[in-house]
Formats: C-alpha cells, structure tokens, sequence
C-alpha cells in the first residue's frame, strides 16, 4: 500500500505525466464555460447555427392569406391581382445576388366597346426586389420592388399605360409598405434576441436569416 502512493505522489510531480482526476477536472471545465457561453449570451460556438429558413412555399402560404387585391383605375378598369407565387430570380449581372421575384395573375374587368356589358382579360405580372429585415417588428419586407413584367391578352393600347402605372402603385403597397413574412415567437428566440444584426440571403428554395 505504501509503495503504491509513493508512485502516485512520484506521477503527480512528473511534468509529462497527466493523472486521470487532472483530465477529468478538465472536462468538467470545459462543459461549465460551454454552459456559461449558452446562457449568458456570449458569441455563438463555431459548432452551433441559428440560421433561419423560410421556404417559398410556406412564404406563398402567408401571402395566399393577403390575396386577392382589387383596385380600380380611374373608374374604367377593375384591376383583381390574385394567386402570388414566390421564386428567386438572377440579378442584373452574374455577380448581383439573387432577388426575390413575385408572380401573380391578373384579372382585368373593362366596358365592352360594344355593348354596356364587361368583359374580363386574363393576364399576369411578375415583381421583384431584396427581402429586407426590419427588426422593430421582426418582419420581411420586400424593397426596390420594380415591375419586370406586366401583361394583359388583348388589352387596348390606350390602357396599357394606365393599367402599368396602376400595377407600380400596388406593388409598393402591397409588398413595400406591408410585410411579406413575420416570425414567430420561436424564431425569434431562435435568433437569441440580436434581430438588429440579421441579414437574408435569396437562394434557389428558401429564405437564410443569419446572424451577422
């Protein structure tokens, strides 16, 4: 027994030498700073990600409740925009990032040129701009939102004009002004209280809201 402390004390005071209550005195520090980093708010571990994803269909979910938006032009045409449907669209050069494109169709109702009747022309328009974060009210919205496309079949050439610069006023309304997604409670936790400090990134599928 006495022979046996000896050559513990004589491995104690041996510098290459590492006994096994040192490794485990280690261990137990190593899992204490982890758990001091997690609930007091320090900077997040290389191993850990709180990166949020919102795929398009479930963004297409949120506008589907928004729609259908109706306005009327000048008191001549009935403007109905309806079925929204979110893709990620190329930028202006190949080293642009993507932007959020919105499709929607268009249901135009205007005089018939022959009798007092109506009669309605399908169409479609097509959106897009740069999700941006607005912390305030942890939401996304949609900004430079441009019209890239608008068209009517068999629209007269004297509407045209009216009908676009009606479509540019509903698109700022509509995606500018209002949000296109709000988180939800756990996503916001999930982002630990640091939203001031979110960027989103447009990929082929989905929305990324990462940490900065």
């Amino acid at each position: 027994m006495v022979r046996r402390l000896v050559r513990a004390d004589h491995a104690a005071d041996q510098p290459g030498l590492t006994t096994v209550p040192s490794r485990l005195t280690r261990y137990i520090r190593l899992c204490a700073m982890v758990a001091l980093a997690s609930v007091g708010g320090c900077a997040l571990l290389p191993w850990t990600t709180r990166d949020i994803t919102v795929s398009y269909p479930d963004l297409n979910a949120r506008l589907d409740q928004r729609f259908p938006v109706e306005r009327n032009i000048a008191d001549l045409l009935r403007v109905k925009v309806l079925r929204p449907s979110v893709a990620a669209m190329a930028g202006a050069t190949p080293s642009a990032p993507l932007r959020l494109a919105v499709s929607m169709s268009l249901d135009v109702t205007m005089p018939s040129l022959l009798n007092a009747s109506q009669r309605s022309l399908w169409g479609s328009m097509r959106l897009s701009g740069l999700p941006r974060f607005d912390a305030r009210t942890n939401s996304i919205f949609l900004q430079d939102a441009r019209i890239d496309q608008v068209r009517v079949d068999n629209m007269p050439g004297a509407l045209e004009a009216a009908l676009s610069n009606a479509a540019t006023r509903l698109a700022k309304e509509t995606f500018e002004e209002k949000p296109l997604y709000i988180l939800t409670a756990d996503q916001v936790e999930r982002l630990g209280g640091r939203a001031a400090s979110v960027s989103i990134e447009v990929r082929e599928a989905r929305l990324v809201l990462s940490l900065k």
